[in-house]
């Protein structure tokens, strides 16, 4: 059997949504200063830490492909748009804040309670970690031995840890901080190697 490809994971930088408590899982948010500022910061970094990285993909919405970016300048690597990799979609409950998430609509509850769960025109955390977890394994056997880096967003891979760490589908794993890195293989068993690593971050 062939090596596992290392994903280098990174969530994407600041946004007004986030810091306004909102969510805008399928909406394009553009970054704030401060996630752009926090984009060249991880891109130092893997530069310094990751120069080794074979490929880059990132998720088609706008904060992950401009987190992206100046991670590719970096490591001269033109980063590749994957739609799987993309935020869970809550369809009509997008732009909702997350504390009318929780106490009106209960979404956290629903989806841990089923994870088939999906508001009117969103997925379901099952849908979401699937078509995740399809978009991994296709960057997995294209890059065995290799390291590759993702950008996506903190909803979409702690779902998605949550199911292949732990078997709890419809959880969080844990949260993740913008622009932070993480570390995981897929085979023969999936391991987290590092998770939430913001040292670079310091000061920004």
């Amino acid at each position: 059997m062939s090596e596992p490809a290392v994903f280098t994971l990174v969530r994407h930088g600041e946004t007004p949504a986030n810091t306004g408590g909102v969510w805008h899982g399928s909406s394009d948010t553009p970054l704030s200063d401060r996630g752009h500022r926090q984009a060249e910061s991880v891109a130092a970094h893997l530069a310094e830490t990751h120069g080794d990285a074979a490929a880059l993909y990132s998720s088609p919405l706008e904060r992950a492909r401009h987190t992206a970016a100046p991670i590719g300048r970096e490591l001269s690597l033109t980063p590749e748009v994957v739609p799987g990799l993309s935020e869970l979609d809550l369809g009509s409950w997008e732009g909702e804040t997350y504390e009318a998430l929780l106490k009106e609509h209960e979404f956290w509850q629903n989806m841990k309670r089923d994870p088939d769960f999906k508001p009117h025109g969103g997925e379901s955390a099952r849908d979401m970690v699937g078509r995740f977890e399809g978009a991994l394994r296709e960057i997995d056997a294209q890059h065995a031995g290799g390291r590759v880096i993702v950008v996506s967003h903190g909803g979409a891979m702690s779902i998605f840890m949550s199911a292949v760490l732990r078997g709890r589908m419809g959880e969080w794993y844990e949260p993740m901080q913008n622009c932070a890195v993480s570390e995981l293989v897929l085979r023969p068993e999936p391991e987290l190697r590092r998770f939430n690593v913001v040292d670079h971050l310091d000061g920004v």
